[in-house]
């Protein structure tokens, strides 16, 4: 996968923190992790919201695709 390299600042103790549990190089890696951890969280709630809306206007689109289908599916004289 393409990387892109940042500058970035945080705060000293949340670094040194990382660093004493994963070493130098396991910053970039927990970052990563808990990027993508943040990420899933966030699309989850927004996709959420999403199908709520669509689950609650589900019957309502039925009904309405059931007005039309005798017009769709009846044959036609062209």
């Amino acid at each position: 996968m393409p990387t892109t390299r940042l500058n970035i600042t945080l705060p000293t103790p949340i670094v040194d923190d990382i660093k004493a549990l994963f070493g130098q190089r396991g910053l970039s890696q927990f970052l990563e992790e808990a990027a993508r951890e943040k990420l899933v969280e966030i699309k989850k709630k927004a996709y959420k919201g999403l199908i709520e809306g669509y689950s609650a206007r589900a019957q309502e689109t039925k009904d309405v695709l059931k007005k039309f289908e005798s017009t769709v599916t009846e044959k036609r004289d062209v």
